[in-house]
């Protein structure tokens, strides 16, 4: 959970620190133009002013993301790391050659584990085809993510990297809803690639 909040910390640093520069520029003006205050008597107030203020943005919303992360995870019976924040949620699944499968097969494979599965609930298929799964699911907490299944095929392994993404496009944090997600879709990718693997083997 603490590498969790510090990821979160440094994904906010940015916006925190545009909102204290704007908070202390606002004071700025209305202590100068306002009350006749001078530079150096404003100044002081005014830092401390923007400092509160992104002190306060980034607390708050570090510690609600976490709560709602830490309940995303227990939802999904996973640990909460550090790597939960980074959008795009990006996994892989690597096996060895499957004999006698085209790209294709693979992703009618997995795209019939995932939509079966019961704890993910898919929405809609939006593009399926020789190696391409896009689907979209409902995380938790009614949000929506985007997941994009790539299987390739190749002379030593069969690969398949798993991709996901708020369907907001705006959100920075997610509250851990893609890594989850993915996380999750990873095992189902990884269990079909698996069957494939013993019956190409038989």
């Amino acid at each position: 959970m603490l590498g969790y909040c510090l990821a979160v910390v440094r994904r906010l640093a940015l916006p925190a620190l545009a909102i204290g520069t704007v908070l202390a520029a606002a004071m700025t003006a209305a202590l100068v133009l306002g009350d006749g205050t001078p530079w150096s008597g404003a100044a002081p107030q005014a830092l401390a002013a923007g400092a509160a203020g992104a002190f306060a943005f980034t607390a708050v919303l570090t510690v609600t993301t976490a709560v709602s992360a830490a309940r995303t995870a227990r939802r999904y019976g996973l640990t909460l790391g550090p790597e939960a924040v980074a959008l795009p949620s990006v996994r892989e699944v690597r096996v060895p050659p499957i004999e006698g499968r085209t790209a294709f097969q693979l992703t009618d494979s997995v795209r019939h584990v995932v939509e079966k599965d019961p704890v993910l609930r898919v929405d809609e298929v939006t593009a399926f085809g020789h190696g391409i799964l896009d689907l979209t699911l409902r995380g938790p907490s009614a949000s929506t993510v985007f997941v994009r299944v790539r299987v390739t095929i190749g002379p030593t392994e069969t690969a398949a990297v798993v991709e996901a993404r708020p369907a907001a496009t705006y959100k920075q944090l997610d509250a851990a809803a893609c890594w989850s997600v993915a996380r999750v879709v990873e095992e189902r990718v990884a269990r079909a690639l698996r069957a494939e693997t013993e019956d190409g083997a038989l």
